[in-house]
């Protein structure tokens, strides 16, 4: 197997209910360079359930697979089941939600290492495609030294590490001073990567090889064409994908998806005038004739005005 590399700087993270496949397109053409499915349970993709067809990436390079799970055996049949749609495995260590915590899966990982360990190498000897691991900087306090000792142990292929413990959820700030470089192999950094500006620090203070891109991209899409081209798209530029988003989500997952797009309308209309007065209206449309029109009657008379104010909207970075 060729030695695994990230595909590249800045990346779209697994978000669970967000970073489907309607929303991996979009931010792959505002730039982002590689991106994970939402995480998917190992028990449910080998019971088949109908959920999991429609999470897999479907004709999306340089797209992981992201599962979680408890058991070796059968996170290792679950990646071998999913590979041929995979650019390469993620392994959930990260996930904090009790719900998780409970079966002993996501976060929870990383207060049994020898678990994690045998996960690893039983997924490693299972596929053919290369295996990465999204981990925490530990569960109660700052282990990274022993997680990623175990992990470089176990074979693994890539690393991604968000800067917080699990017990810290999302709260506090994330840690990037993690050195990540001293082992050797491909590592990426998350947590709190809000702007252009987060990332670059990031990425040069943790020494990391990406940084892969949450909430930050919820709040704002357009962050990997900002990375990129160092400026704004243009109000033009914002509807359309908006738009786009639309009728991707109505194309993959039927006429009742619209309501999908209120999670997303703050991001969209992030820095303009008015957003506020129409993301109350937005959330109580229904259907996506009334969302597509609503989406250009907005941005529709920005277009029109002088576009100084404009600028001044989109820019805050």
């Amino acid at each position: 197997m060729e030695k695994f590399s990230y595909p590249g700087v800045v990346a779209l993270a697994p978000m669970a209910g967000i970073s489907d496949r309607s929303f991996r397109t979009v931010c792959r053409l505002w730039g982002a360079q590689f991106a994970f499915s939402e995480m998917i349970s190992a028990e449910s993709v080998l019971l088949d359930v109908d959920v999991v067809d429609k999470m897999l990436p479907f004709e999306e390079e340089n797209t992981a697979v992201q599962l979680y799970g408890s058991e070796p055996k059968k996170l290792a049949l679950a990646a071998r089941k999913v590979q041929h749609r995979a650019s390469w495995i993620d392994l959930n260590a990260a996930c904090p939600v009790k719900k998780v915590i409970k079966k002993n899966a996501g976060a929870a990982l990383l207060k049994d290492l020898e678990r994690l360990k045998d996960i690893v190498s039983a997924m490693k000897n299972a596929c053919e495609k290369p295996v990465t691991v999204k981990v925490r900087i530990g569960f109660e306090r700052n282990e990274i030294e022993k997680i990623m000792d175990t992990l470089v142990s176990a074979g693994v292929d890539g690393v991604e590490v968000h800067g917080r413990t699990a017990v810290q959820m999302y709260s506090g700030r994330a840690r990037w001073d993690l050195d990540l470089e001293r082992w050797n192999i491909p590592t990426a950094i998350s947590g709190d990567l809000y702007t252009v500006q987060d990332v670059q620090k990031a990425l040069e203070v943790s020494k990391a090889q990406a940084g892969i891109v949450a909430r930050g991209a919820l709040r704002k899409p357009w962050i990997f064409h900002e990375f990129f081209h160092a400026k704004a798209p243009s109000v033009e530029q914002i509807r359309d994908m908006f738009l786009l988003h639309a009728r991707l989500l109505k194309e993959h997952e039927g006429e009742k998806s619209f309501y999908k797009l209120r999670q997303f309308v703050a991001g969209y209309t992030h820095g303009f005038s008015g957003a506020r007065e129409f993301r109350e209206r937005f959330m109580k449309l229904e259907g996506f004739d009334a969302v597509e029109s609503a989406i250009c009657e907005f941005f529709n008379r920005f277009l029109m005005s002088s576009g100084e104010n404009i600028i001044k909207a989109t820019t805050n970075v």
